[in-house]
């Protein structure tokens, strides 16, 4: 069949908690400006993320965790250098067809240029790279739509190196700010094109923080029912707040409000496996329907959890082939070498870390290429995540969804 080519992409999303300060532009004013953006690029990628979460629960269950938005944006930058079959595929995942790709990396553009700005007591800051292998030119087309939309450095280096690794990870750890250091232990190799790299910092504590004080021990029920002494948290007040007869969620904001994460615990009689299959479905309406202001107490635990994967099965099994295909992959846009161009790998990480002041999370995503709830009681709640849980992180004005995870046991940290 010939030499075949083999492209490295890479993708970093790095969420950090307890900041202090934050941007320029006001609640409202990024309110009004997230009113202008495609709000189907949002929807497209936070679907992918439920089905990838489904697909992975299905592997394993766990302390599991995805970044919809990370995963979406290595698999854009991608698809632009996709064509034929190849192209089809990627573009139904992503939700927007080939001749379509124009109006995806116009809403990626836009909604970078949001995102950057956090607002009030919240930090973000995202990266992308193209790092060229040296003496193999991609084609300008790629290379200009990477500067335009996503803001891309343009970079040239021996990917057949160990320096290469190394300027890599230097680069991955600066843009996140030192909290994911090594994302390469091994150079690409001889038939390496391109590495590209999609990085996201994100800082920001809780609007009401957990009071230390009122941390203690408590008992927490894996699956296998064994209790295990978690470090629970506790804060009573107001909250925006949501249950039926399977599930309890509650709404945890980040700085004004413009950011939150949504903790959802399944019911005596429901499990964490339904509610997975039910957000993979599509079927759980829980990031605005039914929720209301409402006086209670939460109990969280405090958690810190690593998870790492490889995503070539689930991709596959939601459609993408041809991109993982020897003989059959063409990302000709990328780079004109008349030979195939495929994923050998996807690998994805991250890691989450919460407390009474915030959150701190990370994930990064590898991909190797080769050649109607019910309204909620009038009296005060009480919701005790004491047993497994799921969980998300978005950007309430732009509704995209940065995090989603699941945690079986917050002692495990592996």
């Amino acid at each position: 069949m010939g030499r075949r080519i083999s492209v490295l992409l890479l993708a970093v999303l790095l969420l950090a908690g307890c900041s202090e300060g934050g941007s320029p532009m006001s609640y409202s004013e990024r309110q009004a400006a997230a009113a202008g953006l495609d709000s189907g690029l949002a929807e497209r990628s936070n679907r992918l993320g439920a089905k990838l979460f489904g697909q992975l629960w299905k592997q394993g269950g766990g302390n599991l965790s995805v970044s919809p938005y990370s995963v979406a944006a290595a698999l854009a930058l991608a698809y632009n250098g996709s064509a034929g079959e190849t192209a089809e595929e990627l573009g139904t995942l992503l939700g927007y067809a080939p001749e379509e790709r124009q109006k995806l990396n116009a809403a990626h553009q836009a909604l970078l240029q949001l995102l950057t700005d956090g607002g009030p007591g919240v930090q973000l800051k995202i990266a992308n790279s193209v790092w060229g292998m040296k003496g193999l030119p991609l084609r300008k087309d790629y290379l200009k739509t990477g500067k335009d939309f996503y803001n891309a450095e343009i970079k040239t280096t021996d990917l057949t190196a160990r320096k290469s690794v190394t300027q890599i990870n230097d680069w991955v750890s600066e843009h996140t700010e030192h909290r994911i250091n090594e994302m390469l232990t091994e150079p690409p190799g001889q038939r390496a094109v391109a590495v590209l790299v999609n990085a996201l910092y994100f800082k920001g504590g809780w609007s009401d923080i957990f009071p230390e004080e009122a941390t203690e021990p408590a008992d927490f029920y894996p699956p296998d029912g064994t209790a295990v002494q978690a470090v629970m948290m506790k804060r009573s007040g107001y909250f925006q707040y949501a249950e039926n007869e399977d599930w309890q969620a509650v709404k945890l904001p980040y700085g004004e409000g413009q950011m939150e994460m949504l903790v959802v615990l399944p019911g005596e009689d429901s499990s964490l496996q339904e509610l997975a299959d039910q957000l993979a479905a599509g079927k759980l309406p829980l990031l605005d329907d039914g929720f209301a202001s409402t006086q209670g107490t939460l109990r969280l635990p405090r958690f810190t959890a690593s998870y790492g994967t490889e995503l070539a099965d689930a991709l596959q099994a939601l459609g993408v082939k041809r991109a993982f295909d020897p003989d059959l992959g063409d990302f000709s846009l990328l780079a004109d070498l008349g030979l195939p161009v495929y994923f050998s790998k996807v690998i994805h990480k991250t890691y989450i870390d919460v407390n009474e002041r915030g959150t701190e999370a990370a994930a990064s995503t590898v991909i190797e290429m080769l050649a109607g709830s019910a309204p909620p009681a009038d009296t005060p709640f009480e919701m005790t995540v004491n047993r497994p849980f799921l969980f998300m992180i978005r950007d309430v004005q732009t509704r995209v969804v940065l995090f989603l995870g699941a945690i079986e046991n917050p002692l495990n940290t592996d």
